[in-house]
């Protein structure tokens, strides 16, 4: 689907409104850094501390492990805190995404029957529905019953 520098522009704007330079945030691109997806890092410096977010960019309906070692190999900065993110398209399957990752779903991009669409709300759009995915089924333990 499309080219992958207007998919880049829509993700950028989606990092830039988790981001809000309004709530202090400075973004840039992390360049030099082998990824198949796109790598950014945001911060912002409050009065007594830094926070650095990581945000990896991934447009696969399943993210692939690579971002995720992409963000789990940049240094964490010393006397900050830092949190790690996954940007991805609406109702792509995050059940392979570490628990210390964050899932940011992306508004302009989501996957409708297997395809990646271009989520507009232009009058005479297609609408797709575009339900989560649901994470695979945790297994079941019924509780012990206590015996008289």
């Amino acid at each position: 689907m499309g080219s992958k520098d207007v998919m880049t522009t829509f993700a950028e704007r989606d990092i830039r409104q988790y981001f809000s330079e309004f709530d202090g945030w400075n973004c840039a691109p992390i360049t030099g850094v082998q990824s198949p997806a796109g790598l950014y890092r945001a911060s912002r410096n409050r009065s007594y501390h830094d926070e650095v977010a990581f945000i990896a960019v991934s447009f696969d309906q399943i993210p692939e492990n690579e971002c995720i070692t992409a963000l789990d190999a940049l240094p964490s900065s010393r006397g900050s805190r830092v949190k790690k993110f996954l940007l991805t398209p609406q109702a792509t399957d995050t059940s392979f995404v570490p628990p210390h990752v964050q899932v940011l779903l992306m508004q302009a991009f989501a996957f409708a029957e297997g395809d990646l669409v271009w989520v507009t709300k232009k009058k005479n759009s297609r609408q797709y529905t575009c339900e989560p995915a649901t994470p695979a089924p945790e297994p079941v333990t019924t509780p012990a019953t206590p015996t008289s």
